[in-house]
């Protein structure tokens, strides 16, 4: 069934590609964007608003009326070193009062649950993360801790490194193993697919390679 579905970070490079995604699919999707930079041509079926994800009132324009709501942000140069977790604290509130329950929302595999199969790879990469940008992993530790408070239906799709590739066999799986890169249109492809499915509900599936 056609959703109407609201995308944080969607000038982004998942973002837009999440946005594309649910178009073909035939959802009709409310594109966030902060900056300058809207990547989207006229489309129907597509509004494009301009949202800083710190401000609720910004936030409940690009919410309002919408089914569910997916966040790809993730951190830059310019974003706050709290990106997530802040824009999870405000997202709750506002979802809350709109009487929306559906979230999803990405993240890397330094965010540990219970059961993970841990690759070599992984560790490697998320140690090096955590020494040169300890930040970046406590924030999505601590934007995780917020939605596992929180009593909507949400969903943290977590991979280990994204690539611009092309599309590989994957699957979900709710401790991995995780796939050693990911192209970004396999994750806009696996989160469209859970929504649609309305699956992993409360759960942290990771994108693992195919068996």
């Amino acid at each position: 069934m056609p959703m109407n579905i609201a995308v944080l970070g969607a000038n982004g490079r998942t973002g837009s590609l999440f946005v594309e995604e649910a178009l073909m699919a035939g959802h009709t999707v409310r594109a966030g964007i902060h900056g300058d930079v809207n990547p989207f041509a006229d489309a129907p079926r597509l509004e494009v608003v301009h949202c800083d994800a710190a401000k609720k009132a910004q936030l409940k324009k690009l919410l309002k009326g919408q089914d569910a709501v997916i966040s790809l942000l993730g951190h830059t140069r310019s974003s706050g070193k709290t990106v997530q977790t802040d824009t999870m604290k405000a997202l709750v509130e506002v979802m809350k009062e709109l009487r929306i329950k559906r979230l999803i929302s990405l993240t890397g595999t330094g965010v540990r649950f219970p059961g993970d199969q841990i690759t070599l790879t992984d560790r490697l990469l998320n140690t090096g993360i955590s020494i040169i940008d300890p930040s970046r992993v406590k924030d999505g530790r601590s934007h995780a801790l917020v939605l596992q408070e929180s009593k909507l239906e949400w969903t943290i799709v977590r991979v280990l490194k994204l690539t611009n590739g092309d599309p590989k066999p994957n699957r979900l799986s709710e401790n991995g193993p995780t796939k050693s890169a990911v192209a970004r249109r396999e994750v806009a492809q696996a989160i469209l697919q859970i929504l649609e499915d309305n699956s992993f509900r409360h759960k942290a599936p990771i994108i693992a390679p195919r068996d």
